[in-house]
């Protein structure tokens, strides 16, 4: 985790398409996930605007015409870790039986297991950050080592955002 966040430190005047693109390979290669993505929150906590896909997951996914700008109200579960303000892990997306699981739309990277984290500041959500297929289930560990690298991400890509 401190290698990941020491790479993220020395990219600090790197650009913002530049500084997702290494955050999302390092949370995938910390958290043994093979796609992740990020989305930044609204002032008012009722919006999340995805900022950025992992390349793998981009790779994997051919639906065409993705949205960028959801209401949390419209979001599966991927908006869960902003609904219940901690971490959501889904072991089994497919039997996954949770009220606000939507699916997928065609063509999306199918998703096995998912985990995803709020990223706050001061109380307040500012970004949901999320991974998902790892070969084995995430843990409440996982989550807590999510957090503790998205909080320092959050420092360094703020500023670029």
């Amino acid at each position: 985790m401190q290698a990941a966040i020491q790479k993220l430190q020395a990219m600090k005047n790197a650009s913002k398409d530049e500084l997702l693109t290494a955050m999302l390979g390092e949370i995938e290669r910390v958290m043994e996930s093979k796609i992740s993505y990020f989305a930044t929150m609204n002032d008012d906590e009722d919006m999340l605007t995805m900022t950025g896909w992992s390349k793998s997951a981009m790779d994997a996914c051919s639906s065409i015409d993705k949205p960028i700008v959801y209401l949390l109200e419209e979001t599966g579960l991927w908006g869960d870790a902003v609904r219940e303000r901690n971490i959501v892990i889904t072991n089994d997306y497919a039997g996954s039986k949770k009220p606000t699981k939507k699916g997928y739309p065609e063509g999306h990277v199918k998703v096995i297991r998912h985990m995803n984290v709020p990223v706050t500041v001061n109380g307040k959500i500012v970004a949901v950050a999320g991974v998902g297929n790892k070969s084995t289930d995430y843990t409440e560990k996982d989550g807590k080592t999510l957090i503790a690298i998205m909080d320092e991400a959050w420092k360094i890509i703020k500023p670029k955002l």
